[in-house]
């Protein structure tokens, strides 16, 4: 196989592996076997390979050395770092949209909302999420600006997969996520950017508690299922 050849088909593994993550088909700290993948794929480990080395790039998976690979697991500080960063471009960004292309931004933005309307209608919390997603990326499309745009979407794979994976669980969303993004557009369409910046900021920094403590739960669900296996292993004395 060429060179070209093996390059573009990393990528599509990589895109679908990606889309695995992001939709939490593959779950948050799996193990990504080399084998397991290529032979799902059917394909030789070499692409596989590469296309998780793409994934690594984008935050996405975590390869340890002489252990293997593993879908990305955030860490607290991790989700906070990430939601400060969002805010700092993000904020930005809708500034930079409102002023070079507001009617574009705002009929994106509709349109996301009405998808997050019929997410809602058929209970799809995946489709809400990508609609949420699709959302958040209208600032950035209708920026002009593509520096931006490339600061996003480096951490865009990671954004999605913790919408995915922890928004989803969490109480009362997307019920507050949806009144905020619908409270942006009016925003928008009145010309406060000051006021959406404001919304904005707060929006995302209600997402870093929401995902912080839905990650405990998490981790907590984990630790007891821990110990049940302890204690199944003290009865029957293979301790």
């Amino acid at each position: 196989m060429s060179k070209p050849v093996e390059k573009s088909l990393a990528v599509r593994l990589a895109a679908d592996i990606r889309e695995a993550i992001v939709s939490a088909r593959l779950d948050l700290g799996e193990a990504l076997s080399e084998e397991s993948l290529a032979n799902a794929f059917a394909v030789s480990r070499t692409p596989v390979r590469e296309a998780l080395a793409m994934l690594q790039t984008e935050g996405l998976v975590n390869i340890v050395a002489k252990s293997g690979t593993y879908v990305f697991s955030p860490t607290e500080d991790d989700i906070v770092e990430l939601c400060e960063h969002r805010v700092t471009l993000e904020v930005e960004a809708s500034r930079r949209a409102l002023e070079r292309n507001p009617e574009a931004t705002l009929q994106a933005m509709q349109q996301a909302l009405a998808d997050m309307i019929s997410a809602l209608e058929q209970d799809d919390r995946l489709r809400y999420g990508a609609a949420d997603t699709a959302f958040h990326l209208s600032l950035f499309t209708f920026s002009g600006n593509r520096y931006l745009m490339d600061a996003y979407e480096r951490n865009l794979g990671r954004v999605a997969a913790l919408r995915t994976h922890l928004a989803r669980r969490a109480r009362h969303e997307p019920d507050r996520s949806f009144m905020d993004h619908r409270r942006m557009i009016e925003l928008v369409q009145a010309g406060k950017q000051a006021a959406l910046a404001k919304l904005l900021s707060r929006h995302i920094l209600r997402t870093r508690e929401v995902y912080i403590a839905t990650l405990r739960e998490r981790l907590e669900q984990q630790n007891q299922s821990g110990d049940r296996v302890e204690k199944m292993r003290r009865k029957l004395r293979l301790q």
